[in-house]
């Protein structure tokens, strides 16, 4: 079959690595794959696989206008590969769920992926109503939504009203780029035992975490971290480090290419994960954990999201301070590889495995 996967925005975050990674996985499977987002400014592009077709829609930095622009983008893309089987759209937003819809008009299979509340992260006001209009309209549409926790499946269900044959759970899968990463023999990659990976945007919450990191980098003063991301928050978070007297110890590194960053993240010990228990994080599913686990990381986040999948593999603490204090007590161990936890990501959340599954599901629309 061919699909044709649009993305609403830019490459820059944890939804479309795991739209990015269908694609790859599709490929693999021998099927011809058309992917087209929207191109961050003055960022690497993540998309680079022989075999996938890629379209990057220019971008002005002004959203709106880039969301108009890439609309009628995604529409010619669209007439391009009119010979598509499957239009498969991540996200409810307008310019790509409306030519999904018009795709639907030929004939062909079209698909939607809601990975997240996205409109939960805009304050109060005219926009996040008219986002939130469009995330409960376009769902109705679609011969089939996917989405990969509980808490979506009951917001698809209950508030959206999607019938549960037009719902199908897609697990959030770990690239098989990182269950292959090796320590790297070059010790000068990584300058500490602690990474956090994120994208340092409107959702992040890293700034909570600093009073205790601060106090840790205290009490271990040989430690540092990595934090791996971008984002527009990025330069407020490298000021608050640098206001609490902790920059020389935290690597801000920016966004790593995807070909380096298992590696990266394999020279590191402890992945750290942090969200702030609300309804909109309920719903996330957390791909960083899924990548320190495969990568053989020891994992301390807070209870969040569906962290509850790999209790048995990671340390879920209840407050910020028992998570640092957790971190304490594992840099006094030895360093031993989280063997359970890679071998549990390589069993369940295997992109190969997932999308086995899912191209019979697609075959039967």
């Amino acid at each position: 079959m061919k699909f044709l996967l649009v993305s609403p925005f830019t490459g820059a975050s944890g939804s479309a690595i795991r739209f990015w990674n269908i694609a790859q996985a599709l490929r693999e499977r021998g099927h011809r794959v058309i992917y087209a987002d929207r191109r961050a400014r003055n960022a690497p592009s993540l998309h680079f696989c022989e075999g996938v077709t890629y379209y990057g829609c220019p971008g002005s930095g002004v959203l709106l206008l880039d969301i108009i622009f890439s609309f009628f983008f995604y529409s010619i893309i669209f007439i391009r590969h009119l010979d598509c089987a499957v239009f498969y759209a991540l996200k409810p937003a307008p310019n790509n769920c409306i030519p999904a819809l018009a795709a639907r008009l030929f004939g062909k299979k079209i698909i939607l992926d809601v990975d997240d509340l996205d409109y939960a992260y805009l304050p109060e006001g005219a926009g996040r109503s008219v986002f939130k209009f469009f995330f409960d309209l376009f769902p109705r549409m679609f011969h089939l939504v996917t989405y990969h926790t509980p808490a979506l499946h009951d917001y698809l269900a209950e508030t959206v009203h999607i019938p549960q044959h037009r719902l199908y759970y897609l697990a959030q899968g770990a690239s098989p780029a990182f269950l292959s990463a090796q320590h790297p023999s070059d010790s000068t990659i990584a300058p500490g035992s602690l990474i956090y990976l994120a994208t340092l945007g409107i959702s992040s919450d890293f700034d909570d975490l600093i009073p205790g990191l601060q106090k840790l980098l205290a009490r271990v003063p040989a430690e540092s971290m990595s934090v791996v991301g971008d984002g527009k928050r990025k330069a407020e978070f490298e000021q608050l480090i640098a206001d609490a007297g902790i920059a020389d110890r935290v690597r801000f590194t920016g966004t790593i290419d995807h070909t380096e960053l298992p590696r990266f993240v394999a020279a590191h010990r402890i992945g750290i994960n942090y969200m702030r228990p609300s309804p909109v994080n309920r719903c996330r599913a957390i791909l960083k954990i899924r990548e320190y686990l495969a990568c053989g990381l020891d994992v301390v986040c807070n209870e969040v999201g569906d962290v509850d999948l790999f209790r048995e593999f990671i340390h879920i603490e209840p407050t910020i301070d028992s998570l640092f204090e957790t971190v304490s007590i594992l840099l006094l161990k030895p360093h031993r590889m989280n063997a359970a936890g890679k071998a549990f990501i390589e069993r369940n959340y295997y992109w190969p495995g997932i999308i086995d599954a899912f191209l019979k599901i697609i075959e039967a629309l």
